[in-house]
């Protein structure tokens, strides 16, 4: 399954697995759409993040280009006795560009008076 997503944050690190070893792993976070209406006074929860680990070169390959629409494969597969989506690929589609909070508070104060 294919899916569009914005990846806001990409990071490696090492980690040990079940085993003690030392191993090398990834981890994005992706931002969801607008969340609706959450409750009857109008009250909205805007963007969740979901913090998904990735397999390491998956996550390299994208440092760097993040905040980025991406596309990404993701495996359904089953973990105590749940379905799990795994992303398996992660192509950048487009770069965001990041907005420059400085300059944006300067225009406000400035012309937004």
């Amino acid at each position: 399954m294919k899916r569009q997503e914005v990846v806001i944050f990409a990071r490696t690190y090492d980690s040990k697995n079940d085993e003690g070893k030392v191993v090398q792993v990834g981890e994005i976070h992706i931002l969801s759409k607008k969340q609706a209406l959450s409750n009857e006074d109008g009250v909205s929860n805007g963007h969740k993040i979901a913090q998904i680990e990735v397999p390491f070169d998956l996550a390299q390959k994208i440092i760097g280009q993040v905040p980025a629409v991406c596309e990404i494969e993701y495996e359904i597969t089953v973990v105590n006795r749940a379905l799990i989506l795994l992303p398996r690929n992660v192509q950048v589609i487009k770069e965001i560009e990041s907005l420059n909070i400085l300059e944006e508070t300067d225009y406000i104060s400035t012309f937004g008076r």
